[in-house]
């Protein structure tokens, strides 16, 4: 049988107050606990990462011209795509990280582009 996995001491006093007498090996429980922990922290990032590639594609819903916007949702999807299977959480938080930098850097540069149209367009 594989052991479970190493249990940080706060999960293993929470499965201690848990436990009945005569129940289940407290390890055995802290690591159903640690896992139930870890899949909650996945659901959680995997909301940021959707909610992230959803804001962005909002936004190149803004530009005018086809060929421009569709060059950009393939470059977006192309990243998101690339990094899909990864599973280091370090990794994922700085994808995230990185992810919206170019976010606020596109839509910074939209409303420029966009502003410069309307200057244009008054006079």
């Amino acid at each position: 049988m594989k052991a479970p996995p190493a249990v940080p001491a706060s999960l293993s006093r929470a499965a201690k107050r848990l436990s009945v007498k005569d129940g289940p090996n407290l390890e055995y429980a802290s690591a159903f606990i640690l896992l139930d922990y870890r899949s909650f922290l996945g659901f959680l990032t995997r909301a940021k990462v959707l909610s992230l590639y959803r804001d962005i594609q909002r936004t190149l819903k803004d530009v005018k011209d086809p060929r421009d916007r569709q060059d950009l949702q393939t470059w977006a999807r192309s990243d998101f795509e690339r990094y899909r299977h990864e599973t280091n959480p370090d990794k994922v938080k700085s994808l995230i990280s990185q992810g919206k930098h170019q976010f606020h850097a596109l839509q910074t540069s939209l409303s420029l582009s966009s502003g410069k149209a309307n200057k244009s367009g008054k006079k």
